[in-house]
Order: structure tokens, then C-alpha cells, then sequence
């Protein structure tokens, strides 16, 4: 938990995907009253499971709420809005997609309403599913929660973004499925989510770490605090060269083979590997893209920030709680789960 404010809360927003759970009391402006998260994600529970784990997380919101109501209002409880891998099928419910051009107009309009036995107001935001430039479908859950408070965040700080400035708006979201998402602005004036491209660096890494021949042996493939940054910009650069993803990564072998590479350093070496193929393959087919703006945990930020200015791009963090903070409250306030009058 963080530190209460005095604002009156006004929102429950919770991001849930495959592996955590993540929940934040909101007021009026976006700010941050308290928060809770847990390994409680949606693959380590059952269907049945839901609810309870939810109303397990926040019930001293509910339950404080609930001392200020007549028990014949229990229904005007805070409004509960989630997004993230609890709106798939292999979720609490599925909330479907928006597709490409997407604003979060669009969101709020299709928020998918969740029946519950606790009779709470809960809904969760539609996904965004893309055609990418190379005719492939893409989707994500939750991160375009994150982009859109991102984008509120940098015309807070900015002013106003023009059309020039979206059209060069891109973001990046480190993590098991990394995303980039390029923006535009629409006809009406509004940003929207133009592209989008998922690289599954993170969920490789685990693998060949975990599975393949290249973490064989090694003793520290879960001690961050053994990562070597040398090592990691030496793997960045290694997926620079000719040869392809598959052959760099062998690599990790014969350089420990040939001492060159220490067993401690092996994993930051192939972090290095994955995460500047992965740039290699956004940048390479983005020739005027000049700066990102990475919305994750800080260690990513960390190794995303690096390993672009090792490569001569600028970088900028924008807070992940603050960005799903401010995305999920301004998708309430539009779909009217948040009036003013709701703030006293």
C-alpha cells in the first residue's frame, strides 16, 4: 500500500494480465490514493477463482466505501474498471477488440460490463487488435490503457500535441510480450493507436535461459543482481551484424567455450542479444523514428534505455502506474462510470 491523500477516491482501476494483478484507488484527477498488486495473474487461477481474488485485493476500498452508504446502496460503490488479460477468453470475460485506428473514445463505447454475485459495476476495456504493415494481426490487452494516459501525460507536460508531433509519437512497452505502438491523430483531433508490432523477447529469454543449451550449467539465471551491462551492450551490438537472430545467439556457447564470455555473464549477454534484435528489426523498418518513450518496470526501462542509446536514439520513462493510472480514469470519465459530482 501507498500513502492515502485526502481526495475522495472515485475510481477502482485495475490492470490484470497472465501473471500479476495490479489495482490502484483513484480520485477525481487521476491521482493515486492507494495501491495493491500481487502474483494473482490470470494464468495461476481458476475460471471460479475471479471474483473472490479481486474482492480479496480491494475489499478495504469496498468495505470503507461501504461504511458511508445505507445498505440499500450498496450498488453505488466505487466503479471498477479493468483491462489487461482479464478481458480474454481465456479470462474473467471476454471483452473483445477495438481495431486500428483505435482513440479511447472507442474504449469507453465498448466497455464490456461483467455480471458478478457481489452485484459491483464492473467493466473491463476492449483489447486493440492491429493489421500491421507486414500484413500480420496483432493485438494487446492493457497496454493501450498505458498509452493513452501516456499520451494525456506528455500534453500535461507538453501542451498540446500537433499532428507532426503524434505522427512521430512511438512507444515502447518492455516485457515478456514487448509492444511498439505508433500514434496518429485522427480527423476529429483525437490520438489514436495507428500501429502496433508484439515481440515476444521476454518469453524467449525465459526459454533459452531455462530450456535450451545455452543456460545449461549456469548458476545465476535468476540473481539481477549478477546482470553486467558490458556484457549486455556486447550482446546488443552481436545482433547488429549479419548472420541473424538464430546464429547470434549460438554465440552465447562458443564465447564461453572460448572464455571469452564468463558463465556469469552469459545471461546478460543474451538479454543483449534478444533485446537488440528486437530493436534492430523496429528501427530498421522505422528510418525517421528519433525518440521512444518506454512505459514498464524500471529495470527494462533500464536495458531498453541503454541498449538505444548504445545504438544513437534518445529515450524518455513515462511512469507505468501513472500512465494506467490517468489512461483508466479519463476511459471512465468518457464512458460517464466518473462524472464530476462523483468528487463530492
Amino acid at each position: 500500500m501507498i500513502e492515502k491523500s485526502s481526495s475522495q477516491p472515485a475510481l477502482i482501476a485495475v490492470d490484470w494480465g497472465s501473471s500479476n494483478f495490479r489495482s490502484f484507488l483513484l480520485d477525481q484527477r487521476g491521482q493515486i490514493l492507494s495501491e495493491v498488486s500481487a502474483a494473482k495473474g490470470m494464468l495461476n487461477l481458476d475460471k471460479e477463482q475471479f471474483e473472490s481474488t479481486l474482492l480479496q485485493q480491494i475489499s478495504p476500498w469496498i468495505n470503507d466505501q461501504g461504511k458511508n452508504e445505507n445498505s440499500s446502496n450498496t450498488k453505488k460503490r466505487l466503479p471498477i474498471l479493468m483491462a489487461g488479460m482479464v478481458g480474454s477468453a481465456q479470462g474473467w470475460s471476454d471483452a473483445g477488440y477495438i481495431s486500428c485506428p483505435a482513440d479511447a473514445m472507442q474504449a469507453a463505447e465498448q466497455l464490456h460490463k461483467v455480471n458478478n454475485q457481489a452485484q459491483l459495476n464492473i467493466h473491463i476495456v476492449p483489447g486493440v487488435k492491429c493489421q500491421t504493415s507486414n500484413l500480420q494481426p496483432d493485438v494487446m490487452r492493457g497496454e493501450e490503457v498505458q498509452v493513452f494516459g501516456a499520451v494525456a501525460l506528455l500534453e500535461q507536460e507538453l501542451g498540446l500535441l500537433n499532428n507532426a508531433q503524434l505522427e512521430k509519437l512511438v512507444f515502447c512497452l518492455p516485457g515478456t510480450h514487448s509492444k511498439w505502438i505508433k500514434m496518429a491523430k485522427s480527423d476529429a483531433g483525437d490520438a489514436v493507436i495507428d500501429d502496433l508490432s508484439t515481440h515476444m523477447t521476454g518469453e524467449v529469454y525465459n526459454l533459452i535461459v531455462e530450456h535450451s543449451i545455452l543456460g545449461k550449467g549456469l548458476s545465476n539465471t535468476n540473481n539481477e543482481m549478477a546482470f553486467d551491462i558490458a556484457s549486455f551492450l556486447q550482446g546488443v551490438h552481436t545482433s547488429q551484424r549479419e548472420g541473424g537472430l538464430l546464429h547470434h545467439l549460438f554465440s552465447a556457447r562458443t564465447l564461453r567455450l572460448e572464455q571469452r564470455l564468463t558463465e556469469s555473464d552469459v545471461t546478460s549477454y543474451i538479454s543483449g542479444v534478444l533485446i537488440g534484435a528486437e530493436l534492430n528489426a523496429v528501427l530498421t523498418s522505422s528510418p525517421n523514428l528519433e525518440h521512444i518513450y518506454l512505459i514498464g518496470g524500471s529495470q527494462l526501462n533500464y536495458l531498453y534505455s541503454e541498449a538505444l542509446k548504445e545504438l544513437g536514439y534518445l529515450s524518455t520513462t513515462v511512469s507505468s502506474s501513472k500512465a494506467s493510472a490517468v489512461g483508466m480514469l479519463n476511459i471512465a470519465k468518457q464512458a460517464k462510470l466518473v462524472t464530476s459530482k462523483d468528487n463530492g
